[in-house]
């Protein structure tokens, strides 16, 4: 066991170096004589799980790429989410959504009605705009900025209703905000009555591919409530985010 322990040290030592390290240096951080030291490293080299450049530096191998893109193939974010998603609408009594980016539109892959939600229109698998939503706003607002120029750009803002933001430069500042904030909030945009608080959801490399959010009542969705439901949303976002192998959440969220 002991032996397991410390190769996986090293591999976790190595793949977090920046610019590779020689048998030396890693021998000193473990206090492991050369040889020694060597005789590992010659292992997880012929394993694939290690190379050594020219100049004689160790560096993550291929092997670790192929089961990094085997386990992010595998995961499944609506089976990560279920739980928060499921405690967020006791804790609110509102419904609660999580919705994916898909492209240029959201869409809604898990829904859970607390016990003071009325009926909604949303279903899992409906698609809806990302510009008049507060999940989509959410979304929007962490993209890097040469995706989100080209969303813009492409996609027409429409109204659905007469609070719908259909100004790009107004969207943009509206986006600002959500930045710096961590949240969104649909004031009536996408639909008449109902208004909505959502956080974004960050994968392995901080992009946004989804967002989870509170839906209510316009009248019972109040600056108060709102207040209320961000640091809730966003601490379920972080477990989220951990989960899916993300580890920086200096940006609001």
């Amino acid at each position: 066991m002991n032996t397991l322990k410390k190769t996986l040290e090293l591999i976790d030592f190595i793949v977090k170096s920046p610019e590779g390290l020689t048998v030396s240096e890693i021998a000193r951080k473990f206090n492991m004589s050369i040889s020694n030291t060597y005789k590992y490293l010659t292992i997880l080299e012929e394993s694939g799980y290690l190379i050594r450049n020219s100049e004689k530096k160790y560096k993550p191998g291929f092997k670790l790429v192929e089961y990094g893109s085997i386990i992010l193939r595998k995961i499944d974010l609506r089976e990560i989410a279920h739980p928060y998603i499921v405690d967020l609408a006791k804790k609110t009594g509102e419904t609660i959504h999580l919705i994916l980016k898909e492209n240029q539109v959201g869409i809604y892959i898990d829904k859970i009605e607390g016990f003071n939600s009325l009926p909604m229109i949303s279903r899992i698998g409906m698609k809806v705009d990302l510009y008049c939503t507060s999940s989509g706003k959410a979304i929007l607002a962490f993209l890097p900025g040469e995706e989100l120029n080209r969303y813009l750009n492409s996609v027409k803002l429409i109204p659905k209703t007469s609070h719908t933001i259909i100004d790009k430069k107004k969207l943009l500042t509206e986006l600002n905000k959500i930045k710096k904030e961590g949240f969104a909030v649909d004031n009536e945009e996408n639909e008449i009555g109902i208004k909505c608080v959502a956080v974004p959801i960050f994968n392995h490399i901080g992009y946004p591919i989804a967002a989870i959010s509170i839906t209510g009542p316009a009248q019972r969705m109040t600056e108060e409530k709102i207040s209320f439901f961000v640091p809730i949303l966003k601490e379920a976002s972080i477990y989220i985010s951990h989960k899916l192998g993300f580890r920086d959440l200096g940006g609001g969220a």
